[in-house]
């Protein structure tokens, strides 16, 4: 007998504390447009529309974790209702406008830490082949994340075009 698994039936069950995964049930994108918390720039929205081509897009924004002391976790460092309704607007902002540009376009916010592995796990869940990181910082830390990000892409996927515009 194999472990998760119910007697008489062959399928692994789904144990009870793992969740499922959201994502499975959105459809594949072409393009990933992915921000590091800031607003989308009308040029990486416009290159998104450009290279989606009809097909679908998916938006993600990070809504930051802060810092933790020796790994410890505090409810004081996760974002607020606020910041995550701000991020949520930002996706809404940049569907709507990937809409009006003529692609087909869904999105997500993620609450974490390493925006970079983050961005990984959502353009292999959606299946992307382009992906598209916007650094609209003006400052030079912004510009360090949307680099780093970027970086960690390209060492995790080899098959996928990436460009921070």
């Amino acid at each position: 007998m194999m472990v998760g698994t119910v007697l008489g039936d062959s399928r692994p069950s789904m144990l009870p504390w793992r969740r499922t995964n959201a994502r499975a049930a959105l459809p594949s994108a072409g393009v990933l447009l992915a921000s590091t918390g800031k607003p989308f720039s009308d040029v990486a929205i416009n290159r998104a529309a450009e290279l989606a081509g009809g097909s679908r897009g998916r938006v993600i924004t990070i809504a930051r974790i802060h810092g933790a002391s020796f790994g410890l976790q505090h409810p004081g460092l996760m974002p607020n209702k606020k910041e995550k309704d701000a991020a949520q607007a930002l996706v809404t902002q940049a569907i709507k406008a990937l809409q009006k540009a003529g692609a087909k376009a869904d999105g997500e916010v993620v609450i974490t830490r390493a925006h970079g592995s983050s961005f990984t796990r959502a353009a292999r869940a959606a299946g992307v082949t382009r992906v598209l990181i916007d650094d609209t910082a003006k400052t030079r830390l912004g510009k360090l994340e949307a680099w780093t990000a970027a970086r960690y892409i390209r060492l995790r996927l080899k098959n996928v075009d990436l460009a921070v515009v």
